[in-house]
């Protein structure tokens, strides 16, 4: 995973077309947790998530800048995306709340759908609990937990704008 600095030096160099071509039609960008405890400990319910593993900071809200991003290849339709704690999933997120394989992600003409998988922690889209094994149609900017993680679901486009590009 990159972060979104990272990305922001690769879009400079790239026009649009170029950067969607590379990245693909949407990418999942961490959302860091909004608060602490008393004593110090991350809450890790659902609603706030901590940053995911090798993020540089582990205390506050990040700046956009220092989130990391799963980019994920250019999709032709159903290809799927494998979301889950192990090493053969495409997107791995080393969080014990986290299944196996938790939920997947496939791209089906043009647009994408989020399916849990039957996850112990369930899969949770924009707040809402999605039914296991059932395809939910996301939209650009749905918040998605996997256990407790949360990702934001951001076309392409919508990253280049959150970047400061056109």
């Amino acid at each position: 995973m990159l972060t979104v600095r990272e990305l922001k030096a690769l879009a400079a160099r790239l026009d649009a077309a170029a950067f969607a071509k590379q990245l693909g039609p949407f990418v999942l960008v961490e959302r860091p947790f909004t608060k602490e405890r008393k004593s110090g400990s991350l809450d890790l319910t659902p609603k706030t998530t901590r940053p995911l593993k090798g993020a540089r900071s582990n205390k506050g809200v990040l700046d956009f800048d220092d989130l990391w991003v799963a980019t994920l290849p250019p999709l032709r339709d159903d290809d799927e995306v494998l979301i889950g704690r192990t090493a053969d999933c495409d997107v791995m997120l080393d969080e014990g709340t986290v299944s196996k394989h938790h939920a997947a992600i496939r791209w089906k003409k043009k647009h994408a759908e989020l399916e849990d998988l039957g996850s112990s922690n369930g899969t949770l889209l924009n707040g809402v609990r999605a039914p296991a094994r059932q395809g939910l149609r996301l939209e650009d900017n749905d918040a998605i937990d996997f256990g407790g993680v949360r990702v934001l679901f951001l076309e392409v486009a919508t990253l280049r704008r959150r970047m400061g590009l056109r």
